[in-house]
């Protein structure tokens, strides 16, 4: 039988990514496929944006000096040359004179400022100004979005679609990103059966085989094993087969106590136990080893702390793996709702919501599956503490 001879600190779960390096391989995808995918290499601007001064809105390109002492009563009047449009190569004005520009047209070569349509009038060959300008005012410089040679991207960074649209602006088809890492996803214990048969007392579906699936299908390819009762030699074979083939091995139920619990005996004999027993609930029973570079995560029987543990420790894990230089969950603070009671020595770790900008406790039991999916954060209760009062701070982490 398996005994927790030692509690590891939650904190020592949160820092597990710690012990692994990302997977230097990589594949290019065309910009249009790049959303939410880690950067393989820091990403060079080839030229500076814009490439010449541009005007920011529609107006009339000038000398920004002779429309000092504008206004409603006094315009100033100058002669209107002409017209530059957006795809026209720039021209010169004189002075007096202004030229009409558009959003986005390239400023006559000599001029330094716009005034706004809404600020002048066409009268005849000449425009009436009615509000002084500034130096620069109302234009995009020469190199003001980004210069040539400018870091666009860094590497591991998880590109989103502002990125991918600054990425298209610099002229980049294709980027090279880290590969995802591949996922073995192991689902234990002789009372799981296939949703094609009946349930009963005894027996259940596997809830947690889609929810780790489904959870971390954005950081890595996740890779279904299917359904292993616990037999020794069966996890074995899945395992070894996992080693050669995979980055990283999900397992979920037979880390409990029990006396057919195979998990760590199994790891034991392909790698190593880091740690195997948690001052937290749920997830006491939470086991994290390795062989090499490979990350071994046995989650808990339950889904609700395999939920919470695939999104603190889990992705964790697979950003690393997968280059992101932001690994660790994503957190927030709050103005605690309602009390919560805790029990000193350990973390609590409390599914909640926010109501009228305050953090409220959603409390139940570990098996409770429904409860997850009206929570929109977890709620830390830390060691040393056991009671939170409404009106206290709390720290929360984010859903990912």
């Amino acid at each position: 039988m398996i005994k927790f001879l030692k509690l590891s600190s939650f904190q020592k779960a949160l820092n597990f990514c710690d012990l692994f390096s990302p997977i230097e391989d990589c594949e290019e995808l065309n910009v249009f496929e790049l959303n939410n995918r880690v950067s393989f290499e820091d990403v060079f601007s080839k030229f500076s944006l814009p490439l010449s001064n541009r005007s920011s809105v529609d107006g009339f390109a000038v000398f920004s000096e002779e429309t000092f002492g504008a206004s409603e009563n006094t315009p100033v009047l100058l002669k209107l040359l002409g017209e530059q449009r957006v795809n026209d190569s720039p021209i010169d004005i004189e002075k007096g004179g202004c030229v009409r520009v558009a959003t986005g047209s390239s400023l006559p070569g000599n001029s330094d400022g716009v005034v706004m349509i809404e600020h002048a009038k066409v009268s005849g060959d000449f425009v009436e100004i009615y509000k002084p300008i500034s130096y620069f005012e109302n234009v995009l410089k020469k190199g003001e979005d980004f210069m040539e040679g400018s870091v666009l991207i860094n590497k591991g960074k998880r590109i989103n679609f502002r990125d991918s649209a600054l990425l298209a602006a610099a002229g980049f088809e294709k980027v090279k990103v880290y590969r995802k890492p591949r996922v073995a996803i192991i689902s234990t214990g002789d009372e799981i059966i296939p949703y094609k048969e009946e349930i009963s007392i005894s027996k259940v579906y596997d809830a947690n085989g889609p929810l780790i699936v489904n959870g971390i299908k954005n950081y890595a390819e996740a890779l279904f094993f299917g359904i292993v009762k616990d037999s020794k030699k069966d996890l074995e074979e899945k395992f070894e087969y996992a080693l050669e083939n995979c980055d990283c091995i999900f397992i979920s139920g037979g880390s409990s106590v029990g006396e057919r619990d195979y998990i760590e005996e199994v790891i034991k004999n392909f790698g190593e136990i880091i740690h195997h027993g948690f001052l937290v609930k749920p997830g006491k029973p939470l086991l994290l080893g390795k062989k090499n570079n490979i990350p071994i995560i046995g989650f808990p029987g339950h889904p609700l702390p395999v939920m919470i543990h695939l999104n603190l420790v889990g992705i964790s894990v697979l950003k690393k793996l997968g280059g992101d230089k932001n690994c660790y969950p994503k957190s927030d603070k709050g103005i605690l709702g309602e009390p919560v009671f805790s029990v000193p020595g350990r973390v609590d770790l409390v599914m909640g919501y926010r109501k009228n900008n305050f953090i409220i406790p959603l409390l139940s039991k570990s098996d409770y599956i429904s409860l997850a999916t009206k929570s929109e954060f977890i709620i830390k209760i830390p060691e040393d503490r056991e009671i939170i009062l409404e009106g206290e701070e709390v720290e929360i982490y984010l859903w990912d």
